[in-house]
């Protein structure tokens, strides 16, 4: 993995107003961009559980919306800030006309979970880890159809499963920088 200096992030998203959409895992991924912005520190576990929904110098705006449902009146607004307000440089996990062609579009494609503590590997249950490649593959497809980037975060992260919270789904801090890292190279 290649590191990442606070410098070179600043650098990168100097004036570029960067949006993720998505559920608690895409926003635990937000807060790493937000840390490495601030100082070279990682993000402890107990600020990985915090929400950030919007970090703001006069130079990187973050934003993360956070969302439940495919369609819904929230993403509507959200959607309609974007055609009407400032529009996002970088936008993650979304689609949409109202965004501008400069607009670079990723579809992070959903990481995998662990095991939580007793479970028998050869027995999931639910088989929520075979289910993501499964969505993963459906959804990267569609995206490539319709000429997002995308960036296979399961492909990645594969091996990291030992880097997983109690929960089993949500990450640590240095599944995070490695998330970071390769999400900067794509922007770069």
């Amino acid at each position: 993995m290649n590191t990442l200096s606070s410098a070179d992030v600043r650098k990168l998203l100097h004036n570029k107003y960067v949006a993720v959409l998505g559920d608690s895992i895409q926003r635990s991924v937000t807060k790493d961009p937000v840390k490495i912005l601030q100082n070279d520190e990682f993000r402890t576990e107990k600020q990985l559980k915090g929400k950030v929904h919007h970090y703001r110098t006069d130079h990187h705006p973050v934003r993360f919306y956070f969302l439940t449902r495919v369609s819904s009146e929230y993403i509507e607004s959200v959607l309609a800030n974007f055609q009407h307000g400032p529009q996002p440089d970088v936008i993650i996990n979304s689609c949409g006309e109202v965004l501008s062609p400069k607009c670079l579009v990723i579809y992070n494609m959903s990481m995998s979970v662990g095991f939580k503590a007793g479970e028998v590997l050869e027995y999931p249950i639910p088989n929520v880890r075979w289910d993501i490649i499964e969505v993963n593959f459906y959804t990267a497809t569609l995206a490539y159809l319709h000429q997002l980037d995308v960036i296979d975060m399961h492909f990645h992260l594969r091996f990291e499963l030992r880097s997983r919270v109690k929960d089993a789904t949500h990450s640590n801090q240095l599944a995070h920088r490695k998330y970071t890292c390769i999400l900067m190279a794509h922007i770069d």
